[in-house]
Formats: C-alpha cells, sequence, structure tokens
C-alpha cells in the first residue's frame, strides 16, 4: 500500500506540474499519463492537504476484491490492455465462490492495482456507431460474424471463427464458435441453434452484405444465395441486409462483435470447438446476458423474458440427415470435399442446377430436387481425386436407332459406314452406344473427308474399333488410289465381296495394328 501511496503522490504533482506549468489541457495530460479524463479532473481540484487526507484513507481503506490481488496483478502484468469488465468474467469464471460485486467496485479495484504497479492501460482503436431506434420486443435481430487467432495447447496460433445473433430490444445474445469458415449450410444451421436458445424467431433480421448469404447484386437488387433463399422461404423472418460499408445500421450486433473479441475470446486458449462452445454458453449465462447493459442498464436475460412472449414460434426444421445441397458445374460434375464426382449428361440445366449429397457407408449418394438418385460414387482416400462413371457418359436422350441415323447420315448414307457399324455390333453388342457415339463425335471434329478417309482405312485393314478408329484419324493416312465405289443391289455382305481389293503398301506408323506372326503383309478385306 505504501508502494501505491508512493506512485499517487508522484502521480499528483506530475499532473499538478503539467498543469500549472507547462499550461496542458486536461485531456492532455490524461492521454499523456494513460489515466482517465475524470481522475485527472479529481486531482487537479484537491489542495495538497486534502490529497494528504485521502492518501490517509487510501492505506486504511480495504475492498472485498483484495484476496484476488494476485491474480489480478500477474494477468494486468501479462495484458496490459485487459479491461475491467473482462477481468471480472476472469475472476468469474476462475473463482466460483467469488463474492457479488458491482461492475464498478471491480473498475476501481482494478484501476489501483495499476496505479499501485504502474500499469497504465494500453487504448483499443474502437469505430464510433451512430444510435439506432429502440424497436418493440420481438421486432428484430442481428447478425454477425467474427474471426480472432487464439493460443492452442500447443502454443501455436489457431483463427477460429463465430456467429452472434442479438435480440434488439432485451439486448440477449447468442454465440456459436468454429474452427472452420462458415458456409452458407452451417450459417442455417447457427439460425436453427440460436432460435432455440432464444426460444423463439425475431420478425426481422438485419444482416451485412456477407457472400454467405448474397450470390450477387443485380442493379441494387441484392440476390440471395439458393440455399438461404429457400430456408429464408421456409421461416417466418423478414430479411433486411445493410448497404454496403454501412454497419452503424446494425451497430448493436457490432459492438456485441468487439465484446466478444476483448471480452470472452481475448487471451483465451482453444482446446477443441466442442469446449469452446461449452464455455461460451456458460459465459452467456454468466456475463453476456447476465450482467447489466451499458446502454440500457438493464440485464439483458431479465428482458428476455419479457420479450420471448413476443417472439414467434419456433419449431426445428425436419431435415435429411447428413444431406447437402451442391451446385452441378457445366461439365455435368460436382466438387466435393476436394473431389470431384461425375454426374449424368443433362444434370446441369442452368447455373442454378443443384443437387443433393449424402455420405453414407462410404460412398456419395448424389439426388435430385425430387429426391430421385441419379448417381452414386465409392468415396475415394484422400484429396484432389476425379471419380468418373464411364456410363454417365452415355447421351441416354438419345435412342439407339437414331444414333445409327445420325451415324449414316454423317456418312451420307454409304454403303461403307453400314458395313462398320455392322462389324461394331457384332463385336461390342454390350457397348454399342458408347462406339456409335465416339465415332460420331471424332468424326464431326475431324470433318467428313477426313473421317472417311480413316473409315475406308479401317475397313480395308478389318480394324472394327472406334479407338483404332480414332487413332487413324490422328495418323491422317493418306488418300488412297481412288476407285469407283461400286453400289450392288443387296445386303451388305454383298457390298463387301463386290469392294475386293487388292493388298495396299503398309503404314509405317500403324504397323503394329496389322502385322501377322509369321509376315507382314497387308490382306485384302473379305467378311469370309
Amino acid at each position: 500500500m505504501e508502494n501505491n501511496n508512493f506512485n499517487l503522490y508522484c502521480m499528483y504533482y506530475e499532473i499538478k506540474r503539467l498543469r500549472e506549468v507547462e499550461r496542458r489541457s486536461i485531456q492532455w495530460i490524461a492521454d499523456h499519463l494513460k489515466l482517465n479524463f475524470r481522475t485527472v479532473k479529481k486531482f487537479l481540484a484537491m489542495e495538497p492537504d486534502a490529497f494528504h487526507e485521502y492518501l490517509k484513507l487510501n492505506e486504511r481503506r480495504s475492498c472485498v476484491l483484495d484476496p484476488y490481488r494476485d491474480f489480478v496483478e500477474s494477468r494486468l502484468q501479462l495484458f496490459p490492455d485487459t479491461s475491467s469488465a473482462q477481468m471480472l468474467d476472469w475472476l468469474k469464471e476462475n473463482y466460483p465462490n467469488l463474492p457479488s460485486v458491482h461492475p464498478k467496485t471491480a473498475y476501481n479495484f482494478v484501476m489501483r492495482i495499476r496505479q499501485e504497479y504502474g500499469i497504465p492501460k494500453v487504448p483499443i482503436f474502437s469505430r464510433q456507431y451512430s444510435a439506432v431506434p429502440e424497436l418493440l420486443p420481438g421486432e428484430q435481430a442481428q447478425v454477425d460474424f467474427g474471426q480472432i487467432k487464439l493460443r492452442t495447447t500447443t502454443d501455436t496460433r489457431k483463427t477460429v471463427y463465430f456467429f452472434c445473433m442479438l435480440l434488439c430490444y432485451s439486448r440477449m445474445k447468442f454465440l456459436l464458435v468454429r474452427d472452420t469458415p462458415f458456409t452458407v449450410q452451417s450459417a442455417v444451421d447457427a439460425h436453427e441453434k440460436a432460435f432455440e436458445y432464444f426460444q423463439g424467431i425475431p420478425r426481422q433480421i438485419v444482416y451485412d452484405q456477407d457472400s454467405v448469404f448474397l450470390s450477387k447484386e443485380n442493379l441494387g437488387d441484392l440476390i440471395m444465395t439458393d440455399i438461404f433463399n429457400r430456408y429464408q422461404g421456409g421461416r417466418p423472418f423478414k430479411v433486411l441486409f445493410c448497404r454496403a460499408a454501412d454497419p452503424e445500421s446494425k451497430g448493436k450486433v457490432e459492438n456485441v462483435v468487439k465484446y466478444i473479441k476483448q471480452n470472452f475470446l481475448y487471451n483465451r486458449q482453444y482446446i477443441d470447438e466442442a469446449t469452446i462452445n461449452s464455455q461460451a454458453i456458460d459465459w452467456l449465462k454468466r456475463t453476456g446476458n447476465g450482467m447489466q447493459h451499458n446502454t440500457t442498464c438493464k440485464i439483458p436475460y431479465e428482458e428476455w423474458l419479457t420479450e420471448k412472449e413476443y417472439l414467434l414460434a419456433w419449431s426445428p426444421l425436419l431435415r435429411i440427415e447428413q444431406t447437402e445441397y451442391h451446385k452441378v458445374i457445366k461439365t455435368n460434375t460436382i466438387r466435393y470435399k476436394g473431389n470431384t464426382y461425375s454426374l449424368p449428361l443433362g444434370t446441369y440445366k442452368n447455373e442454378n442446377s443443384r443437387v443433393f449429397l449424402k455420405e453414407a457407408d462410404g460412398r456419395l449418394l448424389v439426388h435430385d430436387e425430387n429426391g430421385l438418385l441419379v448417381a452414386m460414387h465409392t468415396i475415394p482416400e484422400g484429396r484432389g481425386r476425379t471419380v468418373i462413371n464411364n456410363h454417365h457418359r452415355r447421351d441416354m436422350s438419345v435412342g439407339l436407332n437414331e444414333l445409327r441415323s445420325r451415324v449414316r447420315a454423317f456418312f451420307g448414307e454409304s454403303h461403307q459406314v453400314q458395313a462398320f457399324i455392322t462389324e461394331l455390333e457384332k463385336k461390342y453388342p454390350r457397348y454399342i452406344r458408347d462406339q456409335l457415339s465416339t465415332l460420331l463425335q471424332s468424326s464431326e471434329l475431324s470433318g467428313r473427308l477426313r473421317a472417311e478417309k480413316a473409315l475406308y482405312f479401317c475397313l480395308d485393314n478389318r480394324l472394327f474399333s472406334v479407338n483404332d478408329f480414332k487413332k487413324v484419324l490422328e495418323l491422317d493416312v493418306p488418300c488412297v488410289e481412288s476407285t469407283p465405289d461400286i453400289r450392288p443391289l443387296g445386303d451388305t455382305k454383298t457390298y463387301l465381296m463386290a469392294n475386293m481389293r487388292p493388298e495396299k503398301s503398309d503404314i509405317n506408323d500403324y504397323e503394329r495394328l496389322f502385322q501377322n506372326n509369321d509376315h507382314h503383309h497387308e490382306r485384302a478385306y473379305n467378311p469370309n
């Protein structure tokens, strides 16, 4: 206590000197000495005799928080920017039997410790917000997000993200913390937890123009993300978005974000998500909603007991367990947990195409908006994998007969293409759709002239596979000597016999495809 009085003595005469000798303003002195404006003003009003009486009184005065002096002093030495409100919450958290004290008592005690040990308060920058008119009970809530880095048990730093909702009338708060950024689905889940905590739903909720809730802005019209739009349509609250760069219109929850950072989360150690959310609920009970609000001078919890009667009724949503809603990419694929999965052709219709995803027994089940199963994939190990079901590449919207007709029409209804199709159907009866689809697609990309050259080459060399046809296209075989195209009456077999041709010179680049074991020569095409 003697050291404390000595510090007060030095401070008193320094204040007097700065004011009377250097003619400094009260605010300048307060900023220079890192003191409260009122403290400087109080000491300047004291004459030396009155100040000495004040020191004697200070020696005899005790405080109910004196037994916790060492705890307060150690925390202030470690974190000099700690507010008295946060210090009081730390005392409550670490000493369950702490006697009930008024916040002003805690403030005076913390300031006395600061003066005694010479620990100045480090100023914290804070934004200023304009006043918002008070609203009726149950009328409005405000929502905001925040993030902060916390120390972990391994003495590293981890970024945590939090969602908070504030009932504007009672100032009742809800807080949810995650160790990963909020998505639109997790934000919807946070809304439901908040409504459960408040035991009701407000009529209006105010938001920032956050990308979690908004997909784009079209000439002033704000377009909500698909999931949030459907969720809001199923709940009775009205959505109100602030103008861009205008946080003052939801200043109440902005102050709550600051309060959470500087009180609950400040210098808190992160263990895991479940632990910090359990601590958050305890903090809301004893401090966030249990302490008198500085503006309303009322306790939020007690005001909520009145406001909850005006909230709209809430009941849990019926949701498909472990189901998520995902956007379909124009390549008829989806991205899920770092991997890419194929979908049937035609699943993508426009930029609003969506599917439901659900994990079950190591498989990813994909349902359309009507609940029909459209795809099922085995979930691979790791990330960055592309999982494709070849059946999805088939255009099932086109009938097999129509596909044959398209191929024949591309080649001018020639007997050559019909002969090639016939051989494909013999060799690949189960995969004829894939063979014809690839044949048509490759031919259209290469053009009719090159495609016909490749087709004639395959017929001449008995290469009855679309894969071989594609390789011949890549080789760009030279034109063969033109011969008249004999078109006899009859079936395909008759045509093939009529078009038997002599041996051709080999093509070096395609030599391996038609070599015999004992000798090397080309054979004329003969179906018999």
